[in-house]
């Protein structure tokens, strides 16, 4: 969706166009995590034409950022006459490229607009707006929403489940000492599972039943004395480790903080899976009633 090799008739300001002598359209993007499931942007304008600044004063303009994620369709624009924006993403909605193009847009018709930091090629002339015209423009870069903390919710990330060998009904049991989480069920349970872990309907519940009692453990294990120091060095801590990062939080001061149970970061690791599993749950028990009628 970003602006490339578009032509106006009018001036307009961009670092991509030569059309004004100094003025300037800058948007800085900081990127974070807010709470748990939630991408932060935060935009920084600069902008510092005077006679743009003074229509956005008097409502005529405005700043405008577009949001486009085109591998889940989300979309959307954030309007406002101040140069600092806030926006929060539920982090479920983007995935892969977010592209964003910032704008400054009329929100009514403009008669006669003219600046004096125009090029030579537009000295002495002026120009008649409509309503949503683009007075100006900047392509940001494409943000990369790699969601490897999302990755802690599927089995086949840094989650191993296998069948133990036995044929009576044993407990779960979780191994932490190879590169994944090695969870063992019986041969019962691992022959459910295996039946429903590639079905997309049933992994909330599937990650709330098995994942999410696996990752409780995998915490209550780092907070024991000596956990981290054990455990460092494996390939899925060093995962846990750069999932945090991702969201702006450091793993080992999480694990460290007493006011956290096991429970609670494993809840959070995994963006809150039982919220998950019971909406999936409902959304399936529906579906049966539907079936039934």
């Amino acid at each position: 969706m970003n602006i490339t090799n578009r032509l106006y008739t009018y001036p307009i300001l961009s670092s991509e166009k030569n059309d004004y002598i100094t003025s300037v359209f800058e948007v800085e993007i900081y990127q974070s995590m807010s709470g748990v499931s939630n991408l932060l942007l935060q935009f920084n304008i600069i902008m510092n034409n005077a006679e743009l600044n003074q229509l956005i004063k008097e409502g005529k303009a405005e700043y405008v950022i577009h949001l486009e994620c085109s591998t889940t369709a989300y979309r959307t624009s954030l309007h406002s006459s101040i140069t600092q924006i806030e926006h929060n993403i539920p982090i479920s909605r983007v995935n892969g490229k977010l592209e964003i193009v910032a704008f400054i847009i009329s929100r009514s018709k403009i008669s006669s607009f003219s600046s004096r930091d125009w090029v030579d090629d537009f000295e002495g002339m002026d120009f008649d707006f409509i309503k949503a015209s683009v007075l100006g423009y900047q392509n940001l870069p494409v943000l990369d929403i790699t969601k490897d903390y999302e990755e802690l919710a599927n089995a086949s990330s840094i989650f191993l489940v296998y069948k133990r060998l036995t044929e009576e009904a044993k407990p779960m049991e979780v191994d932490l000492d190879s590169s994944r989480i090695k969870i063992g069920l019986s041969s019962d349970e691992y022959g459910v599972y295996s039946r429903f872990c590639s079905k997309v309907e049933f992994q909330p519940i599937l990650n709330a039943m098995i994942i999410l009692p696996a990752l409780v453990y995998v915490f209550e294990e780092l907070k024991n004395e000596g956990g981290i120091e054990a455990n460092q060095d494996r390939e899925w801590f060093v995962s846990l480790d750069r999932a945090y990062k991702k969201r702006g939080t450091d793993f080992i001061n999480e694990i460290n903080d007493e006011d956290k149970t096991s429970i609670q970061l494993a809840q959070e690791a995994m963006e809150l899976p039982l919220n998950s599993a019971f909406s999936k749950l409902a959304d399936l028990y529906e579906i049966d009633d539907v079936e039934e009628v």
